[in-house]
């Protein structure tokens, strides 16, 4: 999430609407969000039910149950224009990357 934070303005201009949603509590969300400064609405809350309904996976980091990442690009109308599903942080989404996907592409 730093690295979307860090290319804000850039996606901003061109008119990508960020969000993020998190398993997490909203207690501990509104800490994240004061502590990094993002500028981004994060969701928090994120059930199984939740999980199961966007195809995303649970998995486990040292021996503690996480949830793994999925991440997609919608276009206007809401239809899926990219996702990526992922077991680790390696192979997400890059900020830059979406910029010129969404610049090239919608």
């Amino acid at each position: 999430m730093v690295a979307v934070q860090e290319q804000y303005r850039l996606l901003s201009r061109l008119g990508v609407k960020v969000i993020a949603a998190s398993t997490d509590s909203e207690a501990a969300v509104r800490k994240t969000i004061s502590d990094g400064g993002f500028k981004f609405p994060i969701g928090f809350g994120v059930t199984e039910a939740d999980i199961a309904a966007v195809g995303s996976v649970q998995g486990e980091r040292k021996d503690s149950p996480i949830t793994q990442p999925a991440e997609f690009i919608l276009k206007p109308g809401g239809e899926v224009a990219a996702s990526l599903y992922a077991t680790t942080q390696v192979g997400r989404m890059n900020p830059r990357e979406i910029a010129v996907f969404v610049k090239d592409r919608l």
